[in-house]
């Protein structure tokens, strides 16, 4: 199965619900908030996508939609990758956790460093960074002047000691 086929069975299968484009040699489907998920278990199920390579969220503060969760997929079978991109407005969205197992440090990592909030995540908490670590790091409007480092961690009884 090529790209152009892949999209036309997604487009009969979704109508008015996807759109594609190739970019830089990457192949992107964007699909609407309403049918992500279904869209998902079918790219893994019905066209054999059964590899989730990683999650990408990006943060866009001045936008409507928020952020964009980007699901890289793989398909062995066909030696093709697939990005699927869905926007959404706040910062949540349902976990696929259900559909690959190893979305489950994937969700983890975007959640601890862009701050979406997988709905669903069996054990959603920091993966990267310390419980006490204040924001997202990734988000745009993380601030680079006058953040907190670990400056007070050993304050905290952690007994870490961190040089400049």
């Amino acid at each position: 199965m090529n790209f152009s086929d892949l999209v036309k069975k997604i487009e009969e299968k979704f109508p008015s619900k996807t759109s594609s484009y190739e970019k830089f040699g990457s192949r992107f489907i964007v699909v609407d908030r309403s049918c992500y998920k279904e869209l998902l278990r079918s790219m893994k199920y019905d066209f054999g996508f059964e590899y989730l390579v990683d999650i990408v969220a990006t943060h866009w503060p001045k936008r409507k939609e928020k952020f964009d969760i980007v699901y890289n997929l793989f398909s062995v079978a066909n030696k093709i990758r697939v990005f699927v991109k869905v926007a959404i407005e706040g910062d949540k969205i349902d976990s696929v956790v259900d559909i690959w197992k190893g979305a489950n440090y994937l969700e983890r990592e975007q959640y601890d460093l862009v701050g979406v909030k997988f709905e669903g995540h069996p054990d959603l908490r920091r993966i990267l960074l310390p419980e006490f670590f204040e924001g997202h790091p990734l988000r745009k409007d993380y601030p680079l002047k006058g953040r907190k480092w670990f400056n007070n961690a050993d304050e905290q009884g952690l007994g870490l000691k961190f040089s400049r």
